[in-house]
């Protein structure tokens, strides 16, 4: 397909185009002209290149006409550039677009991601889907934002659910227990319908962070908010579903009311390979996309599948949540090397039991959370070597930590039993009133090492 370079001119972020060209002029993209197997070669190159925190275009893919990106919000930084804003400043900018939603607009005219349109000889094996880890049982679309309705209210919803490509027109539809799709299938059923949805592939990234919200509204709301603008939709070829006019590629199809198919195993956010169980199967009917689209995908088990999935837009809810609680909880993170089940927490000299009671409300913030650790002020929660000082020199071991035994997790973390149960601890890494003005910790002033080399 050659360099996209030339196909987009802007700098402002509002659709991945765009977020390509900014990527790309920091050095964050790399362009990867070797021709890749998407059979395992591609995952794994995707996988080296988000270790040294760069995106990848994948120009070559075998069999395929069609370029693969990926990473595109693999990092911190990626995701500071695709908001606009400062790596600190992404909690206030998430956490602030839940407060002043902004509806979609439907746009009039010929949207690019309907430039063409097939409904007769509809395959998803004409697009280069992964089959990302060495372990996948085959190819699974994942960076698709899938959108449906509420089948009595109406209300659009955005999620990520992974699917598995069966054949030309089926595909596997994963839809966990809390997953608003999962609530409007079964209304569908109880009307004895198919449940309608689409999924959108190649998004502006503001779409894919409002997809990665738990939101009682609709989620472009979400994404309309973070752009101070409505997020240009329009409606679907094969029902009512509202699409975004920008996207690269859109499938358009329905849940098939009854029918399960095996599904699994792929490499998930916990760094684990998922198993396999039944799922509903979904026909695709139509595909839509650009002249000249661009397949989006996501490394399975890579810190793009945990930002999205597990951490980037849950921590500004957390911490919100526990300051509510506690005016002294300082900074929250939920790191990558945790899966998303670790939270830390610094408190500004937090009262006696504060830490514990803070402690208590992560815990009960969501499912996902199950081991919280409580720092001091003075400890960099984003630096795991100063988290695992505090917990070597400020956990008092022979109070134990605080253990919750029989408490509802993630069924894909495996500690959890087959329904999700697991226990879950709080450790209070905290100095307390009584040693903080003894210990003090070490810090030397801040050095410009390359003035000294001179």
């Amino acid at each position: 397909m050659g360099d996209l370079e030339g196909d987009v001119g802007v700098v402002d972020v509002s659709d991945l185009r765009s977020m390509m060209q900014v990527l790309r002029e920091r050095g964050l993209l790399l362009d990867i002209a070797k021709e890749v197997d998407p059979v395992g070669e591609l995952g794994a190159v995707l996988r080296a290149c988000e270790r040294v925190g760069k995106a990848a275009l994948f120009q070559r893919v075998k069999g395929h006409t069609i370029p693969v990106i990926g990473g595109v919000l693999g990092s911190h930084t990626n995701i500071a550039l695709a908001l606009g804003c400062r790596q600190e400043e992404i909690h206030g900018r998430l956490e602030a677009s839940l407060r002043d939603p902004i509806g979609p607009e439907r746009i009039s005219g010929q949207a690019v991601a309907q430039e063409v349109i097939v409904r007769e000889g509809v395959s998803l094996m004409s697009l280069p889907v992964p089959t990302h880890a060495p372990l996948d049982v085959g190819p699974f679309i994942n960076a698709g934002v899938v959108i449906a309705r509420d089948p009595e209210t109406g209300r659009h919803n955005l999620s990520f659910n992974r699917m598995q490509v069966y054949g030309d027109t089926l595909a596997g539809l994963n839809m966990s227990a809390w997953r608003d799709i999962r609530e409007f299938h079964r209304k569908a059923l109880t009307q004895e319908l198919n449940l309608q949805f689409c999924v959108a592939i190649g998004v502006d990234p503001a779409i894919m962070l409002a997809a990665a919200f738990r939101y009682d509204g609709d989620e472009y709301e979400i994404a309309g908010s973070i752009r101070q603008h409505p997020v240009p939709v329009v409606k679907a070829v094969t029902n009512d579903i509202l699409v975004p006019a920008s996207a690269e590629i859109v499938l358009e199809g329905e849940i098939i009311r009854g029918e399960t198919h095996l599904e699994g195993p792929m490499a998930e956010f916990t760094g684990h390979y998922s198993g396999q169980a039944p799922q509903a199967v979904a026909r695709i009917k139509a595909i839509t996309h650009r002249k000249s689209p661009v397949f989006q995908t996501i490394a399975g088990a890579s810190f793009e599948h945990l930002n999205l999935g597990n951490a980037v837009t849950r921590e500004p809810l957390l911490a919100s949540a526990l300051r509510r609680i506690s005016p002294r909880v300082r900074d929250v993170h939920l790191p990558p090397y945790g899966s998303g089940f670790t939270a830390i927490i610094s408190m500004d000299n937090p009262d006696p039991g504060e830490p514990e009671t803070v402690g208590i409300a992560a815990l009960a913030s969501h499912v996902n959370v199950k081991i919280v650790i409580l720092v001091d002020a003075d400890v960099d929660v984003y630096d795991p070597n100063d988290v695992m000082w505090a917990l070597s020199t400020r956990v008092r071991w022979g109070d134990a930590p605080i253990i919750v035994p029989g408490a509802l997790g993630n069924e894909l973390d495996p500690s959890s039993n087959a329904d999700g149960v697991q226990g879950k601890a709080i450790i209070v890494a905290v100095l307390g009133p009584e040693r903080s003005e003894r210990y003090t910790k070490v810090r030397y002033p801040v050095i410009d090492l390359a003035t000294y080399l001179e």
